[in-house]
């Protein structure tokens, strides 16, 4: 991850909502320059990438029940693909994709991970995907409308809300007699995006490392493992913020994700 990404991407983190509505007007040239060149250079997993879709069209995305749920007026759109049978590649995915969600972020625009209610094949088409790879999930990149709408505060109460994030010691037993490097990671991962805000992560200091791992069962269509691997991403946030180093070892074993080994 390049250090010169880190502050901004964690204040990103911090302030960053989901949003599904959107004023249509459309994203300037040079932000979406700058989204497609951070989606080229930033490949830090080769099963995973992201695509921009500079005009995206209404119908990739799907409601719940018709329109309930769906995402309205987002003019640019990201898809987040992988090699569907490659070793670690949903939590690739989630980790990739996040980057370019906090950059969208810090460059004051609005998105929603979409693993779900989008449809599949149609990205594809418009992405022209290769062979053995798979559209993930999606994301909306657009300015939001000012207020929240009447919509979207449903959607948050039935499939986010009431549920608060959960505490550090909640996703990491323990972790108040952890190194400073490591609670700092919790910290940042806390603040990470999940579908139905799950937050399925969690994490292990396991002889000087990190272990990240799910509860639960993963799912096949909405993976756990993608969303821990935003956790991932935002785990490493705070621990370069906090003066650390380190990198990710995948796991495959179970409910294990990764390993984070420090520098």
């Amino acid at each position: 991850m390049p250090e010169t990404y880190v502050d901004s991407w964690l204040e990103a983190a911090r302030s960053r909502r989901s949003r599904r509505s959107y004023d249509e007007t459309p994203v300037p040239g040079d932000t979406l320059e700058r989204i497609s060149e951070l989606s080229r250079e930033f490949r830090p997993f080769p099963a995973a990438r992201v695509l921009l879709i500079p005009a995206a069209p209404a119908d990739i995305f799907t409601g719940i029940v018709g329109s309930y749920g769906r995402i309205f007026g987002a003019p640019s759109a990201i898809a987040f693909v992988g090699i569907a049978d490659a070793p670690g590649a949903k939590a690739a995915v989630g980790y990739t994709g996040e980057a370019l969600v906090l950059e969208a972020t810090a460059l004051g625009f609005a998105t929603c991970w979409v693993a779900g209610l989008f449809k599949q094949a149609r990205v594809a088409e418009i992405v022209e995907i290769g062979d053995g790879e798979r559209v993930f999930a999606i994301s909306p990149l657009g300015t939001a409308i000012g207020t929240v709408t009447g919509m979207e505060r449903l959607v948050y109460r039935m499939h986010a809300g009431p549920k608060p994030r959960k505490s550090a010691e909640e996703i990491a037993p323990g972790c108040a007699g952890w190194p400073g490097w490591a609670r700092a990671g919790v910290e940042a991962a806390r603040l990470a995006p999940s579908a139905v805000n799950r937050q399925p992560w969690r994490f292990a200091l396991d002889d000087g490392t990190v272990i990240i791992s799910f509860a639960g069962l993963d799912t096949p269509k909405i993976s756990k493992r993608l969303d821990c691997g935003i956790a991932m991403l935002h785990f490493e946030l705070g621990v370069r913020h906090d003066g650390a180093d380190g990198s990710w070892e995948r796991l495959e074993h179970r409910s294990n994700v990764a390993r984070f080994v420090p520098a």
